[in-house]
């Protein structure tokens, strides 16, 4: 057949049109990549990093498999201080490229720094067999023997390191270290200065060597090494700062300024980074001025830059200006919401004012955006707990220290958690675990003497108080908890003897005298009581909140005195003083049930709330006394009163929460308002039990044992707190605590309200023992 040569050109020319657009097409990929590569390595010489960053993945995007410019591109998340995108890029470079050398070191110096040693050993070792003379592998590799205190092999290798090149910096250096930690001053001087005549603008050698001389006592030559670096460099503000830093830990506070601001001086125009250390020195002198003068010159320079609006929030956080941190930072949320640090002490300053909700939110956003924030599932944690979610709030704090174990706070909580819920086990790891990290840490000891307590090793116990004492003898919670249990061991004296220890260091101490007038009471040595009273009285007679509470003991102790005219006057004048103050509203409550005279006292009262409506003791008494009578529903209409006067009134918010609960009324109304009293007054003991007995009352039983045991810390002599706690052992299914708590109520008083119950409890528990 014959071909028709007109019909084959155009196929022809289309195959050929065809190559020519591949081969175009190939060489303008090459052209760009080589393109974006020059500009990367130009960027990255100009030290423009986020536009190098750009370009290299551009050049790793075109070529997937240039394990150089994976290289490149790792050195540059470096200089941007993104070690985790770092790696990945040396990994990627030695996957595609195992004889990539620069890129197996980098990942060994990496597995060093995250102290895995045996990683690290590999990869130089991996290294040296493809090049037996690697100076940098062989570095490395005497650094990992180092860590192992292996020195000798150490030395071996950093002597045949020297051998390939004597005049190596950084092999020199490591001899200098070894040397230091081998306790061979000289020859580690030596090696320093060595390093300092090959590199003399390395900052390494002068403050290695600087260290050195700090750890012998030898100031002024650790001053001369730095000031020779701030000399050798050419910008010096760099090293100005190192130099700063010195005179700071030396406390030469005024060389320190004056240093900070030469470094100011030398910085580049557009340079805030020696504003912000000035700023810093100056907080850590709590200079509040200076400081948030010298930030705010530096947020000057970089306008409405949120990391320095966040470090002018914290300083405000740090000298208590909660409300100018608050506005900063909503500064930076109305501009982006999504700030995650914005977000965290929005947080933090939500659950400093108690607005637990919100706060919770906030560590929710901040924990969905970086899941391994361990401060952020603390404070969520305190969020929790706060609201009664203790097995979720346990659940965050182990997660928060799985990622950060030193965070003594968050095992300080979670021991306590484990505490108040007598999961002695649980409680005796975490109190190891603290004592290994904060051996002499007050609160650490603190928590070992109160598991002794629990486990009833009370010889122990006092040991450890006695030992805290010793350490901190202006500690007074130590003081308290041994005379506390004194107390308890039927040691008074001893008690009282360690009370106004206490009282001799803070006349304010509150606690420490109504234990001690708790004593006399029961020994009926009511004038050494009054007295004592009267003497602190004299002493804070300015500070209101402590007379008033002063007040209320001396009417605790004519009322058991009987002398129940003086009784009212103090209970009264305690109110007067004070109209928050919870305990003397039932005390007058009871002294007209004890004088007989409900009826009086009903109309005495009603006729002062019609002179003057807004007297809020009058209700409190007013309710108290119907309560007392058996009238519950005009009690409760009383507190309601209260509270439409003052919603935020604590006395009357705790007893018509107890009221609603008792009576049958709204659970959930009555947890409000008895949350509304906790936060009105978190230390009263009758709230702890008014909000535990709701959590009991719920089925929230643990939580209900967590404020019941900080009510008898308080008040260990409250048959009700222990009657109630015992219950709420027996529904968690711990009959053994059960009884310890409810045999302790009836030993307080046989005929406390509930006492049937307590027996009739005691009785199953016994019958179903083994």
């Amino acid at each position: 057949m014959k071909i028709n040569r007109f019909k084959i050109l155009p196929i022809t020319m289309i195959y050929i049109f065809f190559l020519y657009i591949i081969g175009t097409g190939c060489a303008s990929k090459e052209e760009q990549k080589t393109s974006h590569l020059k500009r990367a390595r130009q960027y990255f010489e100009k030290t423009e990093y986020k536009k190098a960053r750009i370009e290299f993945l551009n050049v790793v995007q075109l070529d997937p498999n240039d394990d150089t410019a994976y290289y490149e591109l790792g050195e540059t998340y470096q200089k941007l201080r993104q070690p985790e995108d770092a790696l990945q890029s040396y990994n990627r470079a030695i996957l595609i490229n195992p004889d990539n050398l620069k890129a197996q070191l980098k990942m060994a110096r990496f597995f060093l720094s995250a102290k895995m040693i045996e990683e690290g050993k590999k990869k130089a070792e991996l290294v040296l067999e493809r090049s037996p003379e690697n100076i940098d592998a062989l570095v490395i590799l005497s650094e990992a023997m180092i860590r192992e205190n292996d020195y000798n092999s150490a030395s071996r290798i950093l002597e045949k390191a020297l051998a390939v090149n004597p005049e190596d910096f950084k092999a020199i250096l490591m001899t200098g270290r070894l040397a230091a930690l081998q306790n061979r001053f000289e020859q580690s001087q030596e090696a320093y200065q060595k390093a300092i005549s090959i590199n003399p603008s390395s900052q390494i050698p002068y403050m290695e060597l600087s260290r050195i001389y700090v750890k012998k006592g030898m100031w002024d030559r650790a001053e001369t090494e730095l000031k020779r670096m701030v000399q050798a460099s050419e910008t010096m503000s760099e090293e100005l700062l190192i130099l700063a830093r010195f005179y700071e830990t030396w406390k030469k506070w005024k060389q320190a300024e004056k240093t900070y601001l030469e470094a100011v001086n030398f910085s580049a125009k557009d340079d805030e980074s020696p504003l912000m250390n000035l700023g810093a020195f100056y907080s850590r002198r709590k200079s509040y001025d200076n400081a948030l003068n010298t930030f705010k010159q530096a947020a000057n320079i970089k306008e409405g830059d949120p990391d320095i609006l966040i470090i002018i929030a914290k300083l405000h956080i740090d000298f208590k200006k909660i409300n100018r941190a608050e506005e900063v930072i909503d500064k930076i949320l109305k501009k982006d919401k999504g700030n995650v640090k914005a977000n965290f002490l929005k947080g933090w300053i939500c659950l400093d004012k108690k607005d637990f909700k919100d706060a919770g939110k906030r560590f929710d956003y901040v924990l969905r955006e970086n899941p391994d924030n361990a401060e952020a599932h603390y404070f969520r944690a305190l969020c929790m707990l706060e609201g009664g979610e203790i097995k979720l709030a346990e659940q965050r704090l182990v997660k928060s220290l799985e990622l950060a174990p030193g965070l003594l706070k968050a095992r300080l909580l979670l021991t306590e958690c484990y505490l108040k819920e007598r999961h002695q086990d649980l409680a005796r790891l975490q109190i190891d675990k603290l004592l290994d990290q904060a051996p002499d840490n007050v609160l650490c000891l603190m928590a070992k003497g109160n598991l002794k307590i629990i486990e009833k090793d009370f010889n122990e116990a006092e040991a450890v108080f006695q030992q805290i004492i010793k350490q901190s003898p202006g500690y007074a919670p130590a003081y308290i908890r041994l005379a506390k249990l004194c107390n308890f061991l039927g040691k008074r004296e001893k008690a009282i003897e360690n009370l106004k220890k206490v009282l001799e260091t803070d006349r304010r101490q509150i606690d420490a005298l109504s234990i001690i007038t708790d004593i006399y009471i029961k020994d009926e040595r009511f004038d050494q009581a009054v007295r004592i009273c009267e003497e602190q009285k004299e002493i804070n007679e300015t500070d209101a909140s402590f007379s008033a509470a002063v007040e209320n003991l001396e009417g605790n102790i004519y009322l058991a005195k009987k002398d129940f005219k003086m009784a009212r006057h103090h209970f009264e004048k305690a109110i007067n003083i004070d109209p928050d103050i919870l305990a003397p509203y039932p005390a007058l409550a009871k002294l007209s049930i004890e004088e007989k005279e409900i009826d009086k006292a009903i109309s005495e009262y009603k006729a002062m709330l019609k002179k003057n409506p807004e007297y809020l003791a009058g209700y409190m008494a007013l309710g108290i006394i119907y309560e007392k009578n058996g009238d519950e529903k005009k009690a409760e209409a009383v507190y309601r009163e209260a509270i439409e006067i003052k919603n935020d009134f604590g006395p009357a918010a705790n007893n018509l929460a107890w009221n609603l609960a008792e009576t049958g009324g709204n659970i959930d109304e009555a947890l409000r308002f008895a949350r509304i009293a906790k936060e009105k007054l978190p230390d009263s003991p009758v709230v702890m039990d008014t909000l535990g007995w709701i959590y009991y009352l719920k089925g929230s039983y643990l939580n209900a044992i967590s404020e019941f045991q900080a009510g008898l810390e308080c008040n260990p002599d409250n048959p009700l707190i222990n009657y109630h706690m015992g219950l709420a052992y027996y529904r968690e299914h711990k009959p053994d605590m059960a009884k310890t708590f409810l045999e302790n109520a009836l030993s307080i008083d046989r005929n406390f309200k509930g006492s049937g119950d307590a027996r009739d409890i005691l009785a199953h528990i016994k019958t179903v023992s083994p």
